[in-house]
């Protein structure tokens, strides 16, 4: 069951909340940002409370709730076994797509459409500028969810990741596109993940760069279809229900024999 946690914290929707979940009777709630959650509700929540940080770590003044947690999990390999704000990161697990995202590797009819996800900031801007002007480049940076997503993915043919600031990263669009049967287009990838480079999605490491393999597409629409096949494949590493049956797994381990 997935359960939506009410903008602004008001207490009657908060409480539906909490009774939605409870009449469900999990045996592990799975709680995303945590620190988004009212400390009370923390509390209140069932089962065994595993908190997932989407970001960096929580700030100290979110400490009152966290403390409920009964184990905490990260998308940044770099904070496990961090402590702050009264949690401890038990381990890091690679951003999970929805299931629901899943597509088919379909076949290029006509021209190879590319799109990109994410919001915007100066490094994504100078890295996929001369790729919007050259080849349309689609760019959604906010407020695209649920079938509308899912109608955009089934429609474009490529997908292009580029981390927020210069250095790479790893974010839940990598999976996103790979799920969708989509052909990737990345920056380098930090951590990997899994991902091999040309062989699962093709590298850039310049807006110029990205240009020329786009044009290179345009030309030759079925060149890269095998390594379109191959990151698909490889993306069902990522898929959710995998990801957590895994993770629910270590943790009930963890808990037996470490409480």
């Amino acid at each position: 069951m997935r359960v939506r946690w009410p903008l602004g914290d008001r207490p009657e929707a908060c409480a539906c909340a909490l009774a939605a979940i409870a009449d469900f009777r999990p045996h592990v709630t799975v709680i995303f940002d945590p620190a988004a959650l009212p400390a009370e509700a923390l509390r209140e929540l069932p089962g065994i409370t595993l908190g997932v940080l989407t970001g960096g770590l929580p700030a100290a003044q979110d400490e009152h709730g966290l403390g409920h947690l009964v184990r905490v999990i990260s998308f940044r390999p770099a904070l496990s076994g961090a402590r702050a704000a009264g949690i401890h990161v038990w381990r890091s697990i690679p951003p999970p797509v929805s299931d629901a995202l899943f597509g088919e590797v379909r076949p290029v009819r006509g021209r190879p459409m590319a799109m990109t996800v994410g919001r915007s900031t100066p490094h994504r801007e100078a890295m996929l500028m001369p790729a919007k002007h050259h080849h349309d480049l689609l760019q959604v940076i906010h407020g695209v969810s649920g079938e509308t997503l899912m109608e955009l993915l089934r429609d474009y043919d490529v997908g292009v990741y580029v981390a927020p600031a210069p250095g790479g990263g790893f974010g839940a669009q990598v999976a996103m596109h790979l799920a969708a049967g989509q052909l990737l287009f990345s920056e380098t990838l930090l951590p990997a993940h899994g991902l091999e480079r040309n062989i699962d999605y093709l590298h850039f490491d310049s807006p110029q760069e990205l240009v020329w393999m786009l044009d290179r597409l345009r030309r030759f629409p079925e060149m890269h279809q095998r390594i379109r096949v191959r990151g698909h494949l490889k993306a069902e590493q990522y898929r959710a229900s995998k990801v957590f049956r895994r993770v629910v797994h270590d943790l009930l381990a963890d808990l037996a024999v470490f409480g």
